[in-house]
């Protein structure tokens, strides 16, 4: 019995030996836990040749049956540029921030009534052009006893050299009040600090005469509607024109104030009053004319742009 199972100790020895050999290889080559093998290399070698194989796939692109998201092939033509570096130039896309624009105002349009005489007075004036160089168009007068006492018309030619300012030249035209005068004009017309609207004009006849003119209005808001305006002109002159009763210096000075209700942004109807001074010798002129040197006046009138 011995011998018998002796031999049959060693068959199961030799058998669990080779069942531990066995175990052991397969160990050694199974990959490590987070670190992909191939049989062609090292793990980086690996990733790399994954990613160029990916990089080789094409993806199958959805088709039309799987969705409205889907890529549709088009063999449309593309558009040629002439310059590249501008894009495509499309009909009617052109920059409008100098275009042709116009402005009219009608400042004053107003029944005067003084301690003598009723009449009117007018001061309009308006614009046409672009940004930088506008034609100007101004004039204002006023009827006292039935008769045209002193208008002006102007011509101007206007260019903006700063913010809100322009340069300004051209021609201006007196009458009624005497015989016609002509004036070259050369000026500057703005909006001054603190919205001051100011006008200041050399005028130059033939002769040697000079003339200057000097206005100024402020605007004071009551209210999203009404508004306050004070107004304040003066003319200056370097000689005597008898014929039109204009004395040489500081011939007047006015000051006005018209308080407006704007029914719309464009239409205001006013009421104010006017008072105004002849100095030197267009004092002496007026009083011998029969005329008082200070005239006060009460106004109503409207006030209209476009």
């Amino acid at each position: 019995m011995l011998p018998g199972v002796k031999g049959r100790l060693r068959l199961v020895a030799a058998a669990l030996l080779l069942t531990v050999r066995l175990a052991g290889a397969h160990t050694s080559e199974a990959p490590t836990p987070g670190m992909p093998q191939t049989p062609h290399g090292t793990p980086s070698q690996a990733h790399g040749q994954e990613a160029q194989v990916l990089a080789t796939q094409k993806p199958d692109l959805p088709s039309q049956e799987e969705g409205v998201n889907v890529i549709t092939p088009s063999d449309e033509p593309r558009v040629p540029m002439q310059n590249p570096s501008r894009g495509i130039a499309v009909p009617g896309d052109t920059m409008v921030d100098n275009d042709v624009y116009h402005q009219f105002l009608l400042d004053r349009l107003e029944t005067v009534r003084t301690r003598d005489a009723t009449g009117w007075a007018w001061d309009m004036q308006g614009w046409f052009g672009k940004d930088l160089d506008r034609l100007w168009l101004k004039t204002e007068g006023e009827r006292l006893f039935g008769q045209t006492a002193d208008a002006k018309v102007e011509a101007l030619w206007g260019h903006a050299f700063a913010t809100f300012w322009d340069w300004q030249a051209g021609v201006r035209r007196d009458f009624g009040g005497g015989p016609t005068r002509t004036w070259a004009a050369f000026g500057v017309q703005g909006l001054a600090p603190y919205s001051f609207d100011v006008e200041a004009t050399l005028y130059v006849s033939n002769g040697g005469r000079l003339a200057a003119r000097v206005r100024a209005t402020y605007d004071v808001r009551l209210s999203q509607r009404s508004a306050l305006t004070p107004e304040i002109e003066a003319n200056v002159y370097s000689k005597t024109d008898q014929a039109r009763e204009i004395g040489r210096g500081l011939a007047d000075v006015r000051l006005g104030l018209r308080l407006r209700y704007e029914l719309r942004r464009d239409f205001a109807p006013y009421i104010g009053v006017v008072w105004s001074r002849k100095l030197g010798r267009s004092a002496e002129f007026a009083r011998a004319a029969g005329q008082d040197a200070v005239n006060k006046q009460i106004v109503a009138g409207i006030r209209w742009w476009f």
